[in-house]
């Protein structure tokens, strides 16, 4: 009955070990793609595309571009930030010249980020990030178009990349385009929200004016000259600068990059209060 018993205890101690080793295994680098893609966003085709702009990126400026897509991360959500740092180290982006970056997402989470090494981080402001991020990944995620929005982010930050080395990529950029049907449907609505009020202070003797200036005559005169507008706190929120649409605390909060005792991690600053959701 002893052996028994502990021949049970060993086998629960064995599984409970497994399963605490699984919980923390990091997604394995893929021998012949840039992209890791567990829940199949992009399709065949579409992951050929980001491998070449990944290769041509590599090839004309050095720097590394990878992505990782999880379909969930399990119970590890309070630590999701420090695992996506631990995935882009365990995969040594950036290994061959010290620059390199990876797009990192977890769907079911909600959650994305930005990972640069230091020598890449020079490259980009917030500015920058915001920016790229309005125009391509989020409106796309939004409308559940995920393989646009990978595609499109990939292709202006690499471009960007690009431009900061004084090259050029030498590639199509068409087909990493948003679509029209990526376009929001919330900003659809809002423009004919507009539309009506402007129309009810032409027809209404001079008050619908007033509606139009209580709406927006306080953010168009407290707006800074070419200041972004990094709202989306919280995914969808309303406040200016929260940006909870973006990627990680910092620049990504990013990786000390590739080689040379330069494999640790480490935070870089503070973008917007949650740049994490979209």
């Amino acid at each position: 009955m002893n052996h028994r018993f502990l021949f049970f205890t060993q086998r629960v101690l064995a599984l409970t070990l497994t399963l605490a080793l699984c919980a923390w295994a990091y997604p394995a680098r893929p021998s012949n793609s840039q992209i890791y893609d567990d829940n199949h966003l992009l399709n065949a085709s579409e992951t050929k595309l980001f491998n070449e702009l990944a290769h041509k990126l590599n090839q004309r400026t050095g720097i590394e571009l990878t992505c990782v897509l999880l379909n969930d991360i399990g119970h590890q959500n309070d630590k999701i930030d420090e695992y996506a740092q631990k995935t882009a180290e365990e995969w040594q982006v950036g290994k061959a010249s010290g620059e390199g970056l990876m797009i990192f997402v977890a769907q079911k989470q909600h959650w994305k980020k930005i990972l640069l090494t230091p020598a890449a981080e020079k490259f980009f402001s917030e500015k920058d990030l915001a920016k790229i991020q309005q125009k391509t990944i989020l409106p796309a995620f939004r409308e559940y178009n995920y393989n646009e929005g990978i595609l499109s982010l990939s292709y202006n930050l690499a471009s960007h990349l690009a431009k900061a080395k004084k090259v050029k990529l030498g590639i199509d950029e068409a087909p990493y385009k948003l679509s029209e049907n990526s376009v929001s449907s919330l900003m659809i609505l809002f423009i004919l929200f507009v539309f009506f009020l402007t129309l009810m202070a032409k027809f209404s003797g001079g008050r619908g004016n007033g509606i139009l200036w209580f709406l927006f005559g306080g953010a168009i005169k407290n707006k800074k000259k070419d200041e972004p507008e990094i709202g989306f706190a919280g995914g969808f929120g309303s406040t200016a600068k929260g940006f909870g649409g973006g990627f990680g605390g910092g620049l990504g909060g990013g990786f000390s990059s590739g080689i040379g005792g330069r494999s640790s991690f480490g935070r870089m600053g503070s973008f917007g209060k949650r740049d994490d959701l979209w």
